[in-house]
């Protein structure tokens, strides 16, 4: 994966600690030292401390020492988590498109499977495209397509399953209702199949599709299960 090629490229590092030379620093003899007031102006030499600073002496030295403790990148810190996380942010967005991209490649393969009348093939490659991109923006493409395949190949249960899927992803795409309602005539569940089928045409319609040859049979079969569904509910009254 990208990401996993990726992570020697950006992987973590840490900052050395910076080394502090010994020694003094000599100043020539016509200089002050830092520490020596040139007047009187309460700046201390020694045990001597400016006027307005309350602590004792040794509370000033400690505190100049836990100052001095300080790590010199200490502020850096912030920085590089940010950059950081930005990197992994692009690295990621690479990475989805990549899957898109081959998902996509692999929705094509699974297409002329299915004009080659490949059904397991192009199941197959169907499922891959989902594994890829089980959520993406063409995943209830993916799912409407698999479950054409399940048809041919007489799966009408799985059918049934990944058009309700594909439904659930895009409410409006037309195709996963049209197989959705196919699944279920074939199931004998005539009632959720008119539904299907009629919200198929409602949405179709809503697109501009409705002249289409996908129309024609969703028609076709909307008017069969209405006749299956007319027969078997007369069948239920006799019963009673």
């Amino acid at each position: 994966m990208i990401a996993a090629e990726m992570q020697g490229r950006y992987g973590s590092y840490n900052d050395g600690a910076l080394g502090s030379g010994g020694g003094t620093m000599g100043y020539p003899p016509h200089q002050r030292r830092p520490m020596e007031p040139e007047d009187d102006d309460g700046y201390y030499d020694g045990d001597r401390q400016h006027p307005d600073d309350e602590r004792g002496g040794d509370e000033i030295m400690d505190a100049a020492l836990n100052e001095s403790d300080r790590p010199p990148n200490a502020g850096d810190d912030d920085a590089n988590t940010t950059a950081t996380g930005a990197d992994e942010a692009v690295l990621d967005l690479a990475e989805l498109e990549q899957l898109q991209e081959e998902a996509e490649r692999m929705k094509g393969l699974g297409n002329k499977h299915m004009a080659a009348q490949e059904y397991t093939r192009a199941y197959n490659a169907y499922s891959a495209a989902l594994q890829l991109s089980p959520v993406g923006p063409s995943s209830h493409v993916f799912l409407s397509n698999r479950a054409a395949s399940l048809l041919s190949l007489k799966r009408y249960s799985a059918a049934a399953v990944d058009a309700r899927r594909a439904v659930a992803l895009a409410p409006t795409f037309g195709k996963a209702h049209a197989r959705l309602g196919q699944a279920l005539y074939f199931l004998k569940q005539y009632a959720g199949a008119v539904e299907a089928y009629e919200d198929a045409l409602r949405f179709e319609e809503e697109d501009g599709n409705a002249g289409g040859g996908n129309s024609a049979v969703t028609r076709a079969y909307l008017q069969k299960a209405k006749e299956k569904l007319a027969k078997q509910e007369e069948r239920e009254r006799r019963k009673r």
